[in-house]
């Protein structure tokens, strides 16, 4: 091999090998750009599942508060039905005592007609006596 011959293959070696230096840096850069890329894509994903985990959240915590809101209207809704109950109660158990006042005062004009009455007869009987005893006297 004469010496144009040894650097012609040498300037080839060194081609191929700056096309491979090329190359790998190209390679290199291509792996980077698509490393960036689905880092990018995976950070939009992350950033999706946060934003739907968030929704979720925020959808949770609405339900949760009107369900404390339902059930604190329902025990508005319970404790007026007890306060009625307990006003009709009371009205009923005012009713029964003015029905037995009522009774005591019905029972004690009975009892004082009664003894007038009793009285009254008692008059007739010695109403009665009275023109017996004259009569036998005479």
């Amino acid at each position: 091999m004469n010496m144009a011959t040894k650097l012609k293959k040498k300037r080839r070696e060194g081609r191929h090998t700056n096309a491979s230096i090329v190359a790998s840096g190209l390679t290199s850069y291509q792996l980077t750009r698509s490393k960036n890329e689905l880092t990018q894509e995976r950070n939009g994903i992350h950033a999706s599942i946060v934003k739907r985990a968030f929704a979720v959240h925020h959808i949770t915590s609405n339900m949760n508060e009107l369900t404390q809101e339902r059930s604190r209207t329902h025990a508005s809704i319970v404790i007026r039905t007890s306060a009625n109950h307990q006003l009709a109660s009371n009205m009923n158990e005012l009713t029964q005592e003015r029905s037995r006042t009522h009774a005591s005062i019905v029972k004690n004009d009975l009892q004082a007609h009664q003894l007038a009455s009793d009285m009254n007869e008692l008059i007739q009987v010695r109403s009665r006596i009275h023109p017996s005893i004259v009569k036998s006297a005479l």
